[in-house]
């Protein structure tokens, strides 16, 4: 069967969709980024069990908006130049920071890794997102009938 589309293939290549912008979008913005500015984040960096002969170990931890503290795995190569690339991660849904192995090809190559537990996800991040019991899922559909809270 030939692939059918809903517009001559000509223009496909060309179109970028329609998603309506809400009339709050820019003062949703506003307040959501001076909400995190006014945040004392906390940053505590505590030397991880986990080490190597080439990578210092690191559990991360910072303050986000909401009093929730958020942990990252951070791995730095122990002879590196100043400055120097790094990579970030995220996992995804209902994931964690994953293992440290798993990081150290980045770190032998030179590259500072930090790895993020998502809030309310399935690490070591809290959710305190104002949502009574499990939040591991749902978060995609969080808020959507509601206000911007």
């Amino acid at each position: 069967m030939p692939l059918q589309f809903d517009m001559p293939f000509a223009e496909l290549p060309h179109y970028q969709g329609v998603n309506p912008r809400p009339a709050d979008f820019d003062s949703f913005w506003e307040e959501a980024i001076a909400e995190m500015r006014a945040v004392d984040p906390q940053v505590e960096l505590v030397p991880a069990d986990f080490q190597t002969a080439f990578a210092d170990c690191f559990h991360l931890y910072f303050t986000g908006v909401g009093e929730a503290r958020v942990h990252a795995k951070l791995l730095r190569p122990k002879r590196v130049a100043e400055p120097h690339p790094a990579v970030l991660m995220f996992h995804g849904y209902s994931g964690h920071a994953g293992d440290w192995v798993s990081k150290l090809g980045y770190v032998a190559a030179g590259y500072t890794v930090a790895a993020l537990d998502c809030r309310g996800q399935g690490g070591r991040s809290e959710d305190k997102g104002g949502v009574p019991g499990w939040t591991l899922r749902g978060h995609i559909i969080r808020g959507l009938d509601g206000p911007p809270q």
